[in-house]
């Protein structure tokens, strides 16, 4: 096999996901956001709009990812919840931050709960229970995203660990309509767990 062969590739990991208070964001139309209140708690997975004005205050229309992913395929408008802008962040990749190659220690995941937390992303080899969760995939010298498993891991037919991995969108539609999702293998190695 070539050297140049996923087999072989050990990327650095990807970036951790830093929360952006939304006020900061423009054109948020599809973004991931996280809604809650500091101090008390917050919800994930879930998909904005663009913000729009409503009797003088600022609001962000935020709807599941299920909803999200139904839309689009329907070219539909989902009914979206109306959060104030301040109890929206918006997930983002932090390029600036440092990488881990490990899974932090319990006193390294202690946050502040005034804000959301940053997500650092876990080797997917280090975590059980991958099926259904989102991850992060390398391939073709950049990391892709808006994939979940849809496998544990397993021996492969060239002997390597892998697991099936589908987008998001075939994710959601697979639950909605029944029809399997279209599924890449992905090695071990090169998938991270947005933990």
């Amino acid at each position: 096999m070539a050297a140049d062969s996923p087999r072989y590739e050990f990327p650095d990991p990807p970036p951790p996901l830093n929360a952006v208070p939304a006020v900061q964001c423009f054109d948020m139309r599809g973004a991931r956001v996280i809604v809650g209140t500091p101090g008390q708690g917050w919800r994930t997975d879930l998909r904005a709009d663009d913000p729009l004005m409503r009797g003088g205050k600022l609001l962000v229309p935020v709807l599941s990812e299920s909803d999200y992913y139904r839309s689009q395929d329907d070219g539909t408008e989902a009914m979206a919840a109306l959060h104030p802008v301040e109890s929206v962040w918006v997930e983002k990749p932090d390029d600036a931050a440092e990488r881990r190659t490990a899974a932090p220690h319990l006193f390294e995941r202690l946050v502040d709960i005034e804000c959301p937390p940053k997500r650092w992303p876990v080797p997917a080899s280090d975590v059980h229970g991958l099926t259904g969760r989102r991850v992060w995939l390398w391939r073709s010298g950049e990391f892709g995203t808006d994939l979940r498993c849809v496998s544990e891991a397993f021996e492969n037919s060239d002997g390597d660990i892998a697991v099936k991995v589908a987008t998001e969108r075939d994710w959601y539609r697979w639950a909605r309509t029944g029809k399997s999702p279209t599924v890449e293998e992905a090695l071990i190695h090169l998938t991270w767990l947005e933990a």
